[in-house]
């Protein structure tokens, strides 16, 4: 596929762009206007080849169709329903902008008020939402005016915008989203990034036990790639996506990569907050939680896991309240979820009552839970729906950590949910740093947990890809090594040096550590016996007194002294 991308048109046109980039500085401004460029042509592209092939047997021109009332209704129309989105008229299509103003003194913030004016939406859709906050975005974040005014930014930009407008959202060797990706994806903007074979991997879990999950939910959204690598094994976009970002460059980089890759806006729910603060949304429950958690370090927890221990008993009760009108008076159970007044009148029933005296799930030996900093974790875990999964990645000191302890305790001993733990090996993690998969499941029957240990697997190794600037070959895993996984997963089996199943009582005698290499045994060579290594020191030591006292009589023989 790379050696075909090479000769490619969209493949060249992404060469000739990262030359321009490597020319100028990476700001915050050229981001979110690389962002939105990339948007304005997918957006104008699609609508402009469907119009041209709805009018391919009228013999009339676009110009000519925009002008007749009936037809350009028909295209707004069409254009909401199929795409969410429709340009109001043919000289606001990227081509044609380029072709009109590329020359113009202003013709970067005019290209931004261009499509800005001209596109529109069904009123109080999510394409409505998403577009204008990329739009608020450029406009307090990105400042246009001072590329404008550097004669050599200003050329660079504008040959990088023309060249991403000749290049084919249709292409399927290198395609749109591939140069997406590689341009404005998290490599170059962002700071943080998994390796590719993550989501792959999360994804394959989920789809292990969910073939069509329909509401899927990432608390920590990164670039939405989760998302996609789900629909891409289930063959289609399911239902519903929700996730967090309290980065804006995030959003706006996941909402254009979920356009791109066929997400209809108005089934994805976006909130700009940090799911730290809350992990909760509007009291939902999920099918599929996957995620790839942050890093908690040094983070303080007490202050945040006041508004998480809040969620709890806010979760609690309210499904009190569910129960009562399920039961009582017949009140469908999907109508809580569907039902946007119910759910309204729900919220604020619950947002009424006072919280200050209710009691608290964390008593006793589990009151320490209220400063751990997963906290988030039963928050998470409780928003899963009774058949509900949960696959993330989490850092290897979750496994460990001493004040982490009681937490395990809870997860494994108290609620049972914990399904699977999956080491990946510090080669392949992320910064070179071994990484966890933790499977998460409500109403588990099994009183156990698979252990899986990447330590032994054949990991191959690959030069870099033609445009990766590096010189190490990159490990990663490979369409055998997940499917490995994948079968051990689901058949649940014991393999030498591989995995495990564990019962709780034993993880119990551990003191609820969950390390992997304490449950699977990787070790290769002769083990002693300890007994067998004292008797043989005993011998050593023997031989060694006894070889002494033969030279302290040959020295005195020989009258020597030292």
């Amino acid at each position: 596929m790379i050696e075909k991308s090479r000769y490619s048109n969209n493949y060249k046109i992404y060469r000739n762009i990262k030359s321009k980039l490597r020319q100028s500085e990476m700001s915050k401004d050229l981001s979110y206007l690389l962002v939105f460029t990339f948007l304005y042509k997918y957006c104008s592209d699609s609508l402009k080849d469907y119009f041209l092939s709805a009018i391919e047997d009228k013999e009339i021109t676009l110009d000519e169709a925009f002008r007749n009332g009936r037809i350009e209704m028909e295209f707004e129309n069409d254009a909401f329903h199929m795409f969410g989105y429709y340009i109001k008229k043919p000289t606001a299509f990227i081509d044609e902008v380029i072709n009109t103003t590329y020359q113009d003194r202003w013709f970067i913030p005019g290209l931004y008020t261009t499509f800005r004016d001209n596109v529109s939406f069904v009123k109080g859709s999510n394409y409505e939402k998403y577009f204008n906050f990329i739009f608020k975005c450029i406009e307090s974040q990105c400042k246009l005016e001072r590329i404008e005014y550097d004669p050599k930014i200003n050329f660079i930009v504008k040959d990088i915008i023309y060249s991403i407008s000749k290049l084919d959202i249709y292409e399927q060797e290198f395609t749109f989203k591939d140069v997406f990706d590689e341009i404005c994806g998290l490599r170059p903007i962002l700071a943080d990034q998994d390796p590719e074979y993550m989501n792959t991997l999360l994804a394959e879990i989920v789809f292990a036990t969910k073939s069509t999950p329909m509401d899927v939910y990432n608390p920590f959204l990164n670039d939405a790639s989760s998302f996609i690598e789900l629909s891409s094994k289930s063959g289609v976009v399911y239902g519903n996506s929700f996730a967090k970002s309290h980065d804006t460059i995030t959003l706006c980089c996941s909402i254009v990569k979920l356009l791109i890759s066929y997400f209809d806006l108005d089934n994805v729910f976006l909130e700009f907050e940090d799911a730290l603060d809350s992990t909760d949304f509007y009291g939902s429950s999920f099918d599929v939680i996957i995620s790839n958690l942050p890093s908690i370090g040094g983070w303080s927890s007490k202050s945040i896991n006041t508004v998480q221990e809040y969620e709890i008993l806010k979760r609690n009760r309210r499904r009190k309240l569910q129960n009562m009108l399920s039961e009582q008076f017949n009140v469908n159970e999907e109508s809580f979820a569907e039902d946007n007044k119910l759910n309204s009148a729900l919220e604020s029933i619950l947002d009424e009552m006072d919280f200050n005296n209710a009691n608290n799930k964390f008593n006793e030996e589990y009151s320490s839970l209220r400063d751990s900093e997963y906290l988030f974790l039963i928050n998470l875990i409780d928003s899963l729906k009774d058949d509900g999964v949960m696959v993330v990645s989490i850092a290897q000191s979750f496994l460990f950590k001493n004040s982490l302890e009681i937490l395990r305790k809870y997860l494994t001993y108290e609620k049972n949910y914990l399904d699977c733990v999956i080491s990946i090996p510090g080669e392949l993690g992320r910064y070179m740093r071994p990484q966890i998969i933790c499977v998460f499941k409500k109403n588990r029957v099994s009183s156990d947990v698979l252990f899986i240990d990447l330590a032994k697997e054949d990991i191959i190794k690959k030069s870099p890809l033609p445009h990766r600037r590096t010189t190490r070959k990159i490990s990663q895993l490979n369409d055998k090594n997940i499917k490995h996984i994948i079968d051990t997963y689901t058949k649940r089996q014991i393999i030498d040096k591989y995995s495990n199943i564990v019962s709780i009582s034993e993880i119990e005698s551990n003191e609820f550590n969950l390390s992997v290499s304490r449950y699977v045994d990787t070790f290769e060579g002769e083990f002693i016996q300890l007994s067998e290594l004292a008797d043989e020191k005993k011998e050593i030591t023997s031989k060694i007194k006894k070889l002494n006292k033969k030279i302290d009589i040959m020295m005195d023989e020989l009258d020597l002294r030292f």
